[in-house]
């Protein structure tokens, strides 16, 4: 198990630490080791490690890690600078009203109005992503956090349509608002979970100023060491086709904090 600090015990250190200069992404180093930290982490490991991955979000769209600053704080001890991942979900619930009417017009329709009882078309589902891209990105910006790559997490956890355009179209929305402010979107997801949700086929677009870019996906696949992930880096490929797979995800146990593999 890794060794763990809590947040009050480190963030004191991590502002005295901080370098003056705001941190800019960096790439990832193969074989290098990293960790990810969601919303309801409560500890830091403590051991030396190359990069840090910050939840944006809790748990959901348009909800905000009320944690962020600390734990982008005790990232920035990593010798790269940290990047981010964002959840995302399918258009459902409250969140619904508001944020369905733009970028794109989409004909009327009831969903806005009663999101919880309604199917939302694709349309309304690309403007849900765009915006929930659009939520996230200026609460991070709002506390001084900044990443020139993004993950989306694609989860069976969260709430998605049945028809799986509806998840694609939502899935597209916010890469392309990402690609709109000069960011890199990424998918973490696995094989079985990004086929039940996103469908066999579909294949994210992403344009990094005026060019096309793949989309490089993040594997969770259920390993337990960073040999196995390092393996895993050579003998896994990624679900979408043509995408590379940058990062191998690997527990030490139940307990610990996710640490990842750089591929």
């Amino acid at each position: 198990m890794t060794a763990a600090k809590p947040i009050a015990a480190i963030v004191a250190a991590c502002a005295l630490a901080l370098p003056a200069a705001a941190a800019a992404a960096g790439n990832y180093v193969p074989s290098n080791l990293g960790y990810d930290l969601s919303y309801n982490a409560s500890s830091y490991p403590v051991d030396a490690f190359n990069f840090g991955i910050i939840g944006i979000t809790g748990g959901k769209a348009f909800v905000h890690n009320e944690r962020l600053i600390s734990e982008y704080a005790w990232a920035r001890f990593g010798s790269v600078a940290p990047t981010v991942y964002m959840n995302l979900n399918a258009p459902f619930g409250s969140t619904v009203a508001g944020h369905v009417s733009a970028p794109k017009t989409c004909p009327a329709s009831a969903t806005d109005a009663a999101a919880s009882t309604t199917k939302p078309t694709a349309c309304e589902a690309y403007d849900y992503g765009y915006n929930a891209a659009a939520d996230a990105f200026a609460y991070a910006r709002s506390a001084h956090v900044s990443s020139s790559l993004w993950w989306l997490d694609i989860e069976e956890a969260n709430s998605w349509a049945e028809a799986s355009s509806t998840n694609d179209a939502t899935i597209q929305g916010a890469i392309d608002y990402l690609n709109a402010k000069q960011v890199r979107a990424g998918i973490y997801s696995t094989p079985r979970m990004w086929k039940a949700i996103a469908g066999s086929d579909f294949v994210p677009r992403q344009t990094l100023r005026g060019t096309d870019a793949p989309v490089p996906v993040w594997l969770p696949i259920g390993i337990a060491s960073q040999v196995a992930a390092m393996n895993a880096c050579v003998t896994q490929s990624a679900f979408i086709p043509g995408s590379p797979v940058w990062l191998v995800q690997f527990e030490a146990s139940s307990t610990s904090v996710d640490r990842n593999n750089a591929c």
